[in-house]
């Protein structure tokens, strides 16, 4: 079994036995694209400045600015979005782009709002704004940030359980969705986050999905389209 899905996801991931003009652009010019933007060279000298480094996320902060630019998204939902490293990249495509940051600890959004300062492209808050009351072109869940740290209490570690359940929900993410929004899930690595991007891939109002080397999930609703899979 896992050799053949290793297969498939080697052959998928260079273009080969994709016959979707979409998801062939996608995966050749956006996921695995070959080269740089000026922007990242910026970002990073922006970020050592500030302290801070994106080295252990550095593939996953530039697909995110790929993917911003391709699809010319502008108004971004980014949950869990930490120190704001990755919404550095989310907002570097346009100047025009807003994107609404939901972070919960305080520490890290005064290290955001001090990266960002000079920017004026974002908005902090700590919960998700009311339901529908926005359509937003891309909807970036960072489930990294949220792992519980070591040594946290009982008490924490129920909040944690809590608020990341309210945002692993579809239900209560796709209100803030139109036809042609994506999604971004990252990482794929911990239980509640393989378990979340599995319901995406079953539910049949998401048309296109990407499972990229396991680590990464972009699903895009688009009802005009076939429901494919794809390892990539």
């Amino acid at each position: 079994m896992w050799r053949s899905r290793w297969w498939l996801r080697l052959r998928q991931s260079r273009g080969y036995g994709i016959h979707s003009p979409f998801a062939y652009d996608l995966i050749t010019n956006v996921i695995y694209a070959r080269y740089d933007y000026y922007a990242f060279y910026d970002i990073a000298q922006s970020l050592r400045k500030n302290g801070l480094h994106d080295d252990a996320t550095a593939a996953f902060n530039r697909l995110s600015f790929r993917l911003i630019n391709h699809f010319n998204a502008k108004h971004i939902l980014e949950v869990n979005s930490g120190k704001g490293v990755n919404t550095c990249y989310l907002t570097a495509p346009a100047s025009d782009i807003w994107c609404t940051c939901v972070e919960k600890e305080g520490e890290k959004v005064a290290v955001a709002k001090k990266l960002h300062s000079t920017a004026g492209c974002c908005e902090y808050v700590t919960t998700l704004p009311p339901s529908g009351s926005v359509k937003y072109d891309a909807i970036f869940i960072n489930l990294k940030e949220r792992e519980v740290v070591q040594g946290a209490t009982a008490g924490q570690k129920m909040q944690d359980e809590i608020d990341v359940q309210e945002y692993l929900s579809i239900e209560t993410l796709l209100p803030f969705s139109h036809e042609k929004t994506f999604w971004v899930i990252h990482s794929l690595k911990s239980r509640r986050s393989k378990h979340f991007w599995s319901a995406i891939v079953k539910d049949e109002r998401f048309s296109v999905t990407f499972d990229i080397m396991k680590k990464v999930g972009i699903a895009f609703l688009r009802p005009s389209f076939h429901k494919v899979h794809y390892f990539v």
